[in-house]
């Protein structure tokens, strides 16, 4: 069985999959994603994901942080491709407000 549907609660189920043996380890790897909703969004969900996975365009969420991101846009992004003024004023507003300091 590649994969299958968890009742959670009231109104939210798992979708768990089955993604083979880790190589390393020998052991199991699973992905579960929680669905809110109905049963048929589960299955839908879950349709979705195997579908992706069968046509290779799958790939996992990352666990990057929104801080993370932020340096990376500013990096790779902002200051590469906008004026320098923008990228000051968005440097600015990343640094003092979405990241703040601790």
């Amino acid at each position: 069985m590649r994969g299958h549907i968890k009742k959670r609660g009231k109104d939210s189920y798992s979708v768990v999959i089955s993604l083979g043996r880790d190589p390393a380890t020998d052991k199991y790897r699973y992905l579960w994603e929680s669905v809110k909703g109905t049963k048929r969004e589960a299955e839908r969900r879950l349709s979705e994901v195997l579908n992706q996975i069968d046509n290779g365009t799958f790939s996992r969420p990352s666990k990057r942080t929104l801080a993370e991101y932020l340096e990376t846009w500013l990096k790779e992004y902002v200051w590469a491709e906008l004026s320098p003024r923008t990228a000051e004023g968005y440097d600015l507003v990343v640094h003092r407000h979405l990241i703040p300091a601790p």
